[in-house]
């Protein structure tokens, strides 16, 4: 039992401290300013002195090196945030943090790994409310205040609920990513994209 409960304290204190650390890295990524020149420098080059001046653990994949990019960058008090973007984002590549070490990798690998699977219940939302006409009140003699609805001719018409999504969330990650999923089955919309993209549905269901 005491082992037990050694070990749970141990992955908690582990876990906050990734938190942490997690926090300190997108502190620096949103507020350190760099100013920066360098002229067809390899970026291995280029890593080692953010890595240096920043001081955080930063580090190009496998993919990323295969690449051999090449970065001339000349810029005057910008954040390490949108210095790693110009870097990276004409190359097809981001950064992703990843057990305490900021990881650039191509975008399409961060998307395989953050994108998770999600069913939303829609069958409340694909059957409309039918278009009911008012409401008849006979206040004949022979009548006491008989209520009365005509129901004929009330029609309602599927919600396109995947067009829907596809046009207000997500931009064009649905094309462009081939991964990214999107399909209704018994009433259930089967989502598979990144973890904003989810919000973005949710807020819109």
């Amino acid at each position: 039992m005491v082992k037990l409960m050694a070990c749970v304290l141990a992955c908690s204190l582990a876990a906050a401290a990734q938190d942490s650390r997690k926090s300190e890295y997108e502190s620096k990524l949103k507020n350190l300013k760099l100013s920066l020149d360098f002229k067809e420098a390899p970026l291995d080059q280029v890593v080692d002195y953010l890595r240096e001046i920043a001081d955080i653990n930063i580090l190009a994949d496998a993919k990323v090196r295969e690449k051999n990019l090449v970065v001339s960058i000349k810029i005057t008090e910008l954040t390490l945030h949108s210095v790693l973007k110009l870097m990276l984002q004409p190359h097809g590549c981001d950064v992703m943090y990843r057990e305490g070490v900021l990881m650039l990798m191509t975008k399409d690998d961060i998307a395989d790994r953050t994108m998770k699977m999600e069913l939303y219940d829609c069958r409340d939302i694909l059957h409309p409310v039918l278009d009911f006409p008012g409401v008849d009140i006979d206040l004949s003699a022979t009548g006491a205040g008989v209520l009365a609805a005509d129901l004929g001719g009330a029609e309602g018409t599927e919600v396109p609920i995947e067009e829907l999504i596809r046009t207000h969330t997500g931009g064009r990650s649905w094309e462009e990513n081939a991964k990214a999923v999107l399909r209704l089955q018994n009433g259930l919309l089967v989502v598979k994209n990144t973890p904003e993209i989810h919000k973005q549905v949710r807020r819109l269901l």
